[in-house]
Formats: C-alpha cells, sequence, structure tokens
C-alpha cells in the first residue's frame, strides 16, 4: 500500500508538454520517422492546436497492409479522454486497461500536455515504501521469451501478440542470452537490403528471415533480492520499459511499467481483477464497454474455483481483402500464485474469446479435481 497522498496527485502535477505531434493530412512515412528518431509509440494527431485523435505504432503494425503514403488521418483512434484535474490513479488505470504507453491532456479540444506511463512512474519513486520493497514482490514470474536462433518475423509476431515491446532470449536449456526489441526487428526488416514490398508493412513477401541471434543484446539486470528503487533508476537511465530479473544466468522474471502501475492500482478500492484489454483500436464491432462487460461475465464464472488478482486480453485482428476478418485472442490470467495463459482463434470474436476462457476453465477445473484427489487420499 503506497502513501495515502500519491492517490490525491492530479495530472497538472506530473504531465510533460507536448514535444512531438503530426497532422491529419501528414504523410505515414512522416510520422514512423518521428516515432523512431524520438523512440515513442503514440503521437498526438493535432490541428491547429486542437486534438483530432492519436496515432499508434501497434495500430500500423497490426495492419498486413499499410501504404507509407497514405494520410495519418486514415489511421488515427480517438484517445481516452484525459483533463489536468483527473487523479493520476484513474489515468494509470487507462493506461493499462486500453494498453497505451501515454495519453493527450486536454481542455475541451486544445492539447496542453501529455502524460505518459513513465511520468507516474517517476512519480511513484517517492513513495518511500514501495522504494524499499525487493524486485522479487512486483516481478511478473512468468515474462514474454523467445528462443536463440527463432526468425525475426516470427518473433516480431509473437512480442507483437504479448503485448510487449521486448521478449528475453533463451537458449535451449532456459539460460538467458539477452533481448530482443520490437524496435531493432523493424529497423533490420525495412533496411534497404530486407525491405518488403511496396505496401507491405511488415515484409510478409520478403524472402529472407534471418534469425534473431546477431541482434540480441545485453540489457542491464537485476537479482530478486535487489531494492526496487533500481528498477526505475535503470528504467529511466537505458530509456527501457522492461527489466529483467536473474538467478545467477537464469531467467526468473522482468519487471514492466504496467507491474509497476499495478502496484499503484491496489491502493484504491476496486469492484474486481483488473482487465486489461490490448488491440480494441482495431476491433470494430464492439465498444469498449460491450468487450469489458463480455470479459467481465467470464472472470466471474472463473472465480467460482480461483481468485483472480488481473486478467489481460490481448486481441490480433487478421486484415484479409474479403469481407470476413479472423481474430486471434490471446488471454493471461494472473492469481497470487499462478500465471495462466492460454489462446484461441475464430471469425468471430466473441467466440475466440469464449474459447480462450473455456480452455482456461478447463484447466483450473482440472487443477481443482486434482487436489481435491489428494486430499481425499490423505483422509
Amino acid at each position: 500500500m503506497l502513501r495515502p497522498d500519491m492517490y490525491n496527485r492530479r495530472v497538472e502535477d506530473i504531465m510533460s508538454k507536448v514535444e512531438w505531434s503530426v497532422e491529419p493530412l501528414d504523410p505515414l512515412s512522416e510520422a514512423l520517422g518521428k516515432m523512431k528518431k524520438y523512440k515513442v509509440r503514440e503521437l498526438p494527431v493535432m490541428e491547429n492546436g486542437k486534438l483530432k485523435g492519436l496515432l499508434t505504432f501497434r495500430t500500423l503494425a497490426r495492419r498486413r497492409k499499410v501504404a507509407i503514403s497514405a494520410h495519418v488521418k486514415s489511421f488515427m483512434i480517438s484517445p481516452p479522454k484525459v483533463k489536468t484535474t483527473d487523479k493520476v490513479y484513474k489515468v494509470a488505470e487507462r493506461l493499462i486497461t486500453r494498453d497505451f504507453a501515454s495519453l493527450p491532456v486536454t481542455h475541451k479540444s486544445d492539447v496542453i500536455g501529455m502524460i505518459s506511463r513513465r511520468d507516474i512512474i517517476k512519480l511513484l519513486k517517492e513513495d518511500e515504501v514501495l522504494r524499499n520493497s525487493t524486485v522479487e514482490s512486483v516481478m511478473n514470474f512468468a515474462p514474454t521469451t523467445v528462443s536463440l536462433g527463432i526468425g525475426m518475423k516470427k518473433a516480431l509476431t509473437l512480442i507483437d501478440l504479448s503485448g510487449e515491446t521486448s521478449a528475453a532470449v533463451v537458449d535451449d536449456d532456459g539460460k538467458f542470452m539477452g533481448s530482443v526489441t520490437t524496435k531493432d526487428l523493424v529497423t533490420f526488416l525495412e533496411s534497404p537490403r530486407n525491405r518488403p514490398h511496396k505496401g507491405d508493412f511488415h515484409g510478409e513477401k520478403s524472402k529472407r528471415d534471418r534469425t534473431i541471434d546477431s541482434i540480441t543484446t545485453t540489457p542491464a539486470t537485476l537479482s530478486r533480492t535487489d531494492p526496487f528503487y533500481r528498477v526505475i533508476d535503470l528504467m529511466i537511465k537505458n530509456d527501457t520499459p522492461i527489466i529483467y530479473v536473474l538467478d545467477d544466468n537464469e531467467l526468473a522474471g522482468s519487471i514492466n511499467e504496467v507491474d509497476i502501475l499495478e502496484v499503484f492500482l491496489k491502493g484504491p478500492a476496486r469492484g474486481g481483477p483488473l482487465i486489461q484489454i490490448a488491440g480494441i483500436d482495431d476491433v470494430k464491432l464492439m465498444d469498449v464497454s460491450e468487450l469489458n462487460g463480455l470479459i467481465s461475465g467470464y472472470v466471474s464464472k472463473l472465480e467460482r474455483f480461483i481468485s483472480v488478482s488481473s486478467v489481460t486480453v490481448r486481441i490480433r485482428h487478421h486484415h484479409h481483402d474479403s469481407d470476413d476478418d479472423k481474430y486471434t485472442v490471446n488471454v493471461k490470467l494472473m492469481t497470487s500464485t499462478e500465471v495462466i495463459v492460454r489462446e484461441a482463434y475464430d471469425w468471430d470474436l466473441s467466440v475466440a474469446i469464449g474459447t480462450a476462457f473455456d480452455h482456461i476453465e478447463h484447466q483450473v477445473k482440472k487443477e481443482k479435481e486434482i487436489k481435491n484427489d489428494k486430499k481425499r487420499k490423505r483422509i
């Protein structure tokens, strides 16, 4: 539990100024250039100082074909509204549940600033209790991993589906070999020698798919027993959203920006588990409230068997030339003791979501039956 005054802080106390933006008629090539140069994944779309929308790298990366000469307005989305008087912890929840790294702050339709995960994390560093907690008390015990020797395009797909911006690289024995980022993967795939055909953003027509070995780097790491404040220090110093945790040379876990914000959100009373939905900006069949209601129903059903801490649902929309589109749904459910991840796909988004939760329910029931059998045998 953080200091009570942390939950009274307002957006105007920590927001940053708007440093980069694009206009609706700017070409995507210009927007992508700014994202790469300034290391940002979202850009406010503005016209005469007024907010018109938000352009996200995630939206572009999930499209099979994107012409870089196309206008920004064709791909921008409507972001959640943030006011200067909003409580910071409320905005932290919006950033997590809608899977944004930053959001524009507006007064009416005028853009007056930006607030990011990193801004909030810097604020949390002020809390003495959190500063002196251990890394192990916050870390995720099931980080995203890819195997050494995997192809670059396959690695990019796996990392994108996980919702992360990087993945730990491990060998066949599970030894930590380093990490690979989506930025490095995209940079390689878009280099002149490997550049995809015109209009094909991911380069699916490119014949070469070299392994990730050549772009695997050695990131800064910590141990389980290190004080938590070192996580924030390393994130800021190295400008990275994730820190890996090792036991000797073995990968033990990771801490990313969402893990830290979830600690913040444990303070205010909540009406149930934290539900994060990623990829909703690319779904046209349901709005956020409808999708959240559907997922909440499945979570409530599962809570008859286990106590759920949080649920992350990641939706990947496979665009096709026909009217029939396909969806892949990845559901990660966390309890106090385990992480359960299941995946399903279907032409119908609601069916794909239901199937993934059905897989989780089947596993949970099976594990409960095994525990009950062991209890009966001891009697």
